[in-house]
């Protein structure tokens, strides 16, 4: 818990994600940041100096401050696991950029010491916050929609080999690599929409995916799909590419029911029937998750404030450890079906 009811922060990484984080924490009236951190010492020096706090170089010493209540963790992949342990042991609470880990096995790690440190964590998927999602959430809950038949998740999007996975040595050093990035185009970029099928509807009994290499010089995958089973009986699809021209980019969520069904395209209901009544696929308001920031939030802001309100409250991330996880289980069972040929069996046993 907090000293008093402001929540001291540092955030962990300054590249393209932290000052993201950053900007959620000033729209938070009960969050002050208090340190930086990256390895990269002009970056340091750089959001030290404009934010007006301290600035490291050293993860560890950053954690000895005994002022910190909480770290932002937007670092590559393969270091979320060990950063994250090392801030439960010192007692902060985390919140972590998705995807929480590389493996099942560290997820399991990290949920593990924080609950023992007493800790909260929370993981990044700010998607769950938009209006969108939200409602679509709620028809489901309220049954709205009947008996789920069948549901697609759809993500093809376009990131360069040159530009993206090998745009300098900071990229080189851990992207488009199984040890450091933990996969390609499903647990980097289709992993906000995977997290919102499986939030949509529920979980999964078995699935059988397959991935490949096609228009990257990258260890990953850069294009995967799945075909799953639920145990509510609903059939899905799920596409996950970045192979596809520039020009052309997909992200949509569609649910059919016996009783009418949805489209999501970029967190927006495009398209809402319901049997038997008048819907818009646009509200006009809709009530947020504690939409009380003082500027227009980002969904980032929203999910931070979320997390700092959590900590002051002493209650559960509204996206915690066990909800982050969910979403990797996905990506690892279509990873090894496609390395086995064979089907997926839910609650996946960790391999590594």
């Amino acid at each position: 818990m907090p000293r008093s009811k402001l929540v001291r922060v540092a955030v962990v990484g300054l590249g393209a994600i932290g000052p993201v984080h950053i900007e959620g924490y000033k729209q938070c009236e009960n969050a002050e940041i208090i340190a930086v951190c990256d390895t990269r010492k002009e970056l340091v020096k750089k959001w030290s100096k404009e934010l007006g706090v301290d600035g490291y170089t050293s993860y560890i010493e950053l954690l000895k401050r005994e002022d910190l209540d909480a770290v932002s963790i937007c670092t590559p992949h393969y270091l979320h696991a060990p950063m994250t342990i090392a801030a439960a042991v010192y007692g902060k609470h985390v919140l972590v950029e998705k995807p929480m880990a590389t493996s099942l096995m560290e997820a399991d790690e990290m949920i593990n010491a924080c609950r023992e440190a007493g800790v909260k964590l929370g993981v990044i998927f700010q998607s769950r916050f938009a209006e969108g999602p939200r409602r679509i959430k709620r028809l489901l809950e309220e049954g709205k929609l009947g008996r789920i038949v069948m549901a697609e998740a759809i993500v093809k999007w376009f990131r360069s080999d040159t530009k993206y996975y090998h745009a300098d040595k900071w990229a080189e050093c851990w992207r488009g690599k199984w040890s450091t990035e933990g996969g390609g185009a499903l647990i980097n970029q289709a992993i906000h929409t995977i997290d919102l099928f499986q939030w949509f509807l529920g979980d999964i009994d078995h699935l059988y995916g397959l991935y490949g290499t096609y228009t990257h010089t990258i260890n990953v995958e850069d294009t995967a799909v799945a075909v799953l089973k639920f145990k509510n009986g609903a059939l899905g699809v799920l596409e996950g590419t970045v192979s596809m021209p520039r020009e052309f980019q997909e992200t949509k969520i569609t649910i059919l029911g016996s009783s009418g069904y949805v489209v999501l395209e970029d967190r927006e209901v495009k398209v809402l029937k319901i049997e038997g009544e008048e819907v818009k696929a646009k509200e006009e308001k809709e009530e947020g998750v504690k939409e009380t920031l003082k500027v227009r939030p980002n969904l980032h802001a929203l999910q931070i404030r979320d997390f700092v309100d959590s900590i002051i409250e002493n209650r559960e991330p509204l996206v915690n450890g066990e909800e982050g996880r969910k979403s990797l289980e996905i990506i690892q069972a279509i990873y090894m079906s496609s390395r086995t040929g064979q089907p997926v069996k839910f609650p996946v046993k960790p391999l590594w």
